[in-house]
């Protein structure tokens, strides 16, 4: 990413967008972020910044693995490295004040079965039991 044939580079805006900040910690933790800032394009979610890599208007985003993986028109060439960034974590509640207690407590159950983690590991997520 830091040769020059790599001209674009998109990330999400990383004020407002959770794969931006990653991006932007990891980067900052490789010692890279004020390097590749100059090429940065900033996208509003990380949907935009794989579309802006399938079209070529960038050279190189930076998406989750899970993102790139609904794509057969990218290719992943790296990943960021264990620990470059805080874990990325997708937490699930049930509101107290809810008015749909029961449904929601069976929703809260159904992503934790068994069916469930098989869908989430096959999209490559992985779950924390």
């Amino acid at each position: 990413m830091t040769g020059e044939n790599v001209k674009k580079i998109s990330i999400g805006t990383p004020e407002t967008v959770p794969a931006g900040k990653y991006a932007k910690e990891t980067l900052t933790t490789l010692k890279l972020w004020d390097q590749l800032q100059p090429k940065m394009v900033l996208a509003k979610d990380v949907r935009q910044v794989l579309i802006y890599v399938e079209t070529g208007n960038v050279d190189a985003g930076l998406v989750y693995r899970t993102d790139a993986a609904t794509s057969s028109n990218v290719k992943i060439v790296a990943a960021a490295p264990a620990g470059s960034s805080a874990p990325i974590v997708y937490p699930m509640a049930v509101i107290k004040s809810t008015k749909h207690q029961q449904e929601a407590e069976a929703f809260a159950a159904f992503l934790t079965s068994d069916d469930a983690v098989k869908v989430f590991e096959k999209y490559g997520f992985k779950v924390i039991k």
